[in-house]
Parts: C-alpha cells; sequence; structure tokens
C-alpha cells in the first residue's frame, strides 16, 4: 500500500490509505447507524482488511445493541433506500422472528448479494465485550467502531481455519507495540487456545 499512516493514541486508531470499494460500502453503512444512534461494533475478517490484509471477504459482521422496535422500524426504512435484506422484506419479522431471536439478518446493496452486511444484535458475554470495549479506527476522516484487537486476534486463533491464523498473526504483526498484551493472553487463555499455534502464529508474545 502506498502512503498509509498509522497513528495509535490510546483507544483511537488514525488510519489513512487509499479505501476500497469494500471500505466505501461499510462507511455508507455505518453512517446510517450513528444517523439513527444506534450503537454498534465491527468485528471479524473486515478488521484485518481494514488495516491492509489483502483477501476477499463476502460479508461484514457488524454487532449493535438491541434497538427497540420503533427505533429498527425507523431505521430499516431508511437502510432500505440503498439496500434490501437478503432474509426477509418485513422489518416486523427481521426483529420478532430473527434479531429478537440471537440470529442476524444481511443487507446488501439493491441488486446485488455480495459483499453483504450481517446485522446481529448482541447476544452473550463475547459479544457484550466487544460493543463495550470497542476502539474507535478514525479511517480516512470516517469513524468505525471495532471489536478491540486484544479479542479479535485472539478469536481468530480460537477460530481454526488457515485464513483466520493468518488474520490473526498479520494484526499482531501489524499493531504488536499498540497491544496489551496482559489482555491478550487473558483473551487467549478464556478461548483456550493451544499453546503451540501461539507459538506458530503470535511470535514473541510473553
Amino acid at each position: 500500500m502506498n502512503d498509509v499512516e498509522l497513528t495509535v493514541t490510546g483507544k483511537k486508531i488514525i488510519f489513512n490509505r487509499e479505501l476500497s470499494n469494500l471500505d466505501y460500502f461499510v462507511i455508507d453503512f455505518i453512517k446510517l447507524l450513528e444517523k439513527h444512534h444506534v450503537n454498534y461494533v465491527i468485528v471479524s475478517g473486515y478488521i484485518a482488511i481494514v488495516f491492509g490484509r489483502s483477501r476477499n471477504t463476502e460479508d461484514v459482521d457488524i454487532i449493535v445493541e438491541k434497538p427497540s422496535q420503533t427505533t429498527f422500524k425507523v431505521l430499516w426504512k431508511d437502510i432500505m433506500k440503498r439496500y434490501e435484506c437478503v432474509n426477509t422484506s418485513d422489518p416486523n419479522e427481521a426483529y420478532m422472528e430473527y434479531l429478537s431471536q440471537g440470529c442476524g439478518i444481511r443487507f446488501s446493496q439493491k441488486g446485488t448479494i455480495i459483499p453483504n452486511i450481517e446485522f446481529k444484535c448482541v447476544h452473550g458475554d463475547d459479544d457484550d465485550i466487544s460493543i463495550t470495549q470497542a476502539r474507535l479506527l478514525v479511517l480516512n476522516s470516517n469513524p468505525l467502531r471495532i471489536s478491540p484487537l486484544e479479542m479479535q486476534i485472539a478469536y481468530k486463533m480460537y477460530l481454526g481455519s488457515d485464513k483466520d491464523f493468518e488474520d490473526a498473526k498479520f494484526l499482531f504483526d501489524l499493531l504488536n507495540e499498540h497491544l496489551d498484551k496482559a489482555k491478550l493472553n487473558s483473551f487467549l487463555a478464556a478461548f483456550n487456545t493451544k499453546t503451540t499455534l501461539v507459538k506458530k502464529y503470535l511470535k514473541g508474545l510473553q
């Protein structure tokens, strides 16, 4: 990547680089959430991609604090101006049969399926940690709330595919000096990550 600028101050990360079509897709959707004051966090694969890891993805995972049904309907109406829901065309069904049951729904730009946003409400302790301890990533002046990097790395190691291991390694190597190693070790222990895998992919972690 050319003309890349990375600055970390506390929980704020400023990152400037040339934006991709996927970045614009995510930024556009996040602006709708912020417009309607929906608290959210971006998790999983896009976090490695947004920091420059070169790989494809079909979806971007976003967790939100569950809005009221009224708020969701207003948000849905706004989203439907530029997107469509892959699962259902009925906001009541989306809210009651999917989100309220701990299931996600997917939004894609009209006329396309990929990429899409997987939209889920907080469900369980891991989701709660992700959203309450989120870090602010300012990507070319666009604010994005992302999962704690330490948790993201540990979770990717837990998932266990080659792609996930490489995502974890990429983030660890790029942001090593800015990571809370005690917190990372705590998450790795919580996810019961094998020591041999940690030594292989997270070299130098104490």
